[in-house]
């Protein structure tokens, strides 16, 4: 091992990262991660290459994984608080990756009104719930037809679908990008048939004076379905499949998952919501293959209508082959992919941050309470959360991607009324119960989402390390290890 050349690749790659984290137009984007913390994170890799120098590069990316405690983590979150009853995370860049698979896609099935324990484990092929994370597939879209000329991102939304007609103040831009805050004065999800929710979504107009800053909203991608159907002239479903699917290699994606698939989705049923004088809600008919997402129900999902916002499953493989794609420019051009990123959204008050997002995507956050992309990333990185338990982030600068898949609804408590959560009970391993009136002690799994993060951090440091060992060895072999915890 020449070191020399190990200290000189290792201070330009963080230099490389350095500048690439700065690559967003926002200031307060900017500078997020310092010089330090690059070296804090790398300085595993100089240290295992020291004390290893003779091992191949599959050993000292082992030496890495074991350093990480990224195995801890994921035991602690399937196996200890068991907050998830299995996980997938796949992550890297495109020579090196890793997928881990830790738990189970399904725990119980009903027979005869009785819970009947009946275990499948989290295989490489699972197919999950996207829920938001399809919003992707809607951006992507939008960008595609914006990039052959077909609409004009500032043109008012009425310009292309009538229907709107409460919108003509509203641009395309604005909805791409979280601009305004949306709504509907009756729930879509109240509708009665799916003509019916409809007619509900068409009376949607812009929240004056919202009495929030954060304008995340599933309406805005269900608008913007309407748009890429009227211009395209063609069914949402078929635009996606020809524009996306097929360009990125994605044979495990769909809004209605064929029969013959059934068998591989991950079960979400009996998902639990508590309310504030305890009585509880579960549900059963959220059986593999039927979105959580009662808004994409509604719409008419099942009868092969998509909403925009929800509704579609895939596998990790067809995930990251979408992410590998869109980093090299297969499905929209490189510079539409960088546009992502761009923001229109977030500002600093006297109170604080505000928060920025992209093109339907989560971006950077000065505000570490805020759910986030990774700050070591570029600044063109985005993330796309669903809330059954999928995410991907993709990297497009440093060409690292990512993705998590999870039933985490399966059998969980999901929500539970403020005045419930006295009664949540925690054991030693962290894991939090509570009783339901009927007797019933459920998992709750609430703080899903911020125990994800710590995982999402770990891969991702890795992922990093990867790339500084794959640019001191010089492979172009390309390595994908799959580790079952």
């Amino acid at each position: 091992m020449n070191k020399i050349k190990m200290y000189f690749t290792y201070y330009n790659y963080i230099d490389e990262l350095l500048k690439n984290q700065n690559m967003t137009s926002c200031p307060l984007l900017q500078d997020i991660f310092s010089k330090k913390d690059y070296e804090k994170l790398l300085k595993n890799v100089i240290d295992v290459l020291n004390n290893n120098p003779h091992n191949s590069i599959t050993n000292l990316r082992f030496l890495l994984f074991q350093r990480s405690g990224l195995k801890d983590i994921i035991d602690d979150f399937v196996k200890k608080t068991k907050i998830t009853p299995g996980v997938i995370l796949d992550f890297g860049t495109k020579k090196t990756r890793d997928t881990v698979l830790c738990g189970n896609s399904q725990e119980f099935i009903m027979k005869n009104g009785q819970m009947i324990y009946s275990p499948k484990p989290i295989e490489q092929d699972t197919i999950f719930d996207l829920a938001s994370t399809s919003k992707l597939f809607t951006a992507i879209a939008i960008l595609k037809l914006n990039e052959d000329g077909l609409i004009d991102l500032f043109n008012p939304i009425t310009d292309y679908v009538k229907e709107f007609k409460n919108l003509n103040n509203i641009t395309v831009y604005d909805l791409l990008k979280f601009r305004k805050m949306i709504v509907t004065d009756i729930r879509v999800d109240s509708a009665k048939n799916k003509e019916e929710a409809e007619q509900i979504l068409f009376t949607v107009h812009e929240l004056k004076n919202p009495q929030t800053k954060n304008y995340y909203t599933d309406m805005g991608a269900m608008v913007l379905r309407y748009i890429v159907e009227r211009v395209s002239k063609v069914p949402f479903t078929e635009f996606v499949d020809e524009v996306i699917f097929k360009k990125a290699n994605m044979k495990d994606t769909h809004l209605n998952v064929p029969e013959e698939k059934l068998d591989r989705v991950a079960n979400e049923n009996y998902s639990t919501i508590v309310k504030s004088d305890g009585s509880f809600i579960t549900r059963v008919d959220n059986t593999p293959g039927t979105p959580h997402d009662a808004k994409a129900l509604a719409i008419g999902e099942l009868s092969g209508i998509a909403p925009g916002h929800a509704g579609y499953f895939s596998t990790k493989s067809d995930m990251i082959n979408l992410g590998q794609a869109l980093i090299n420019g297969d499905i929209i051009s490189k510079e539409f992919v960088l546009s992502m990123s761009d923001t229109a959204t977030g500002f600093k008050d006297d109170d604080g941050y505000t928060r920025f997002y992209g093109s339907l995507v989560y971006l950077k956050q000065p505000d570490p309470k805020f759910l986030s992309v990774y700050p070591p990333l570029s600044g063109k990185a985005f993330m796309s959360p669903g809330f059954a338990g999928t995410t991907l982030c993709v990297d497009p600068i440093n060409k690292i991607t990512l993705f998590i898949g999870s039933s985490r609804l399966h059998n969980r408590i999901y929500q539970i009324h403020p005045q419930q959560r006295q009664f949540i009970k925690t054991n030693a391993d962290n894991m939090q119960t509570y009783t339901l009136k009927n007797g019933e002690e459920k998992i709750v799994c609430e703080d899903y989402t911020k125990n994800k993060e710590i995982m999402v951090k770990l891969a991702l440091d890795l992922s990093l390390q990867y790339q500084l060992l794959e640019k001191i060895i010089n492979s172009n072999k390309e390595m994908h290890l799959v580790r079952e915890l």
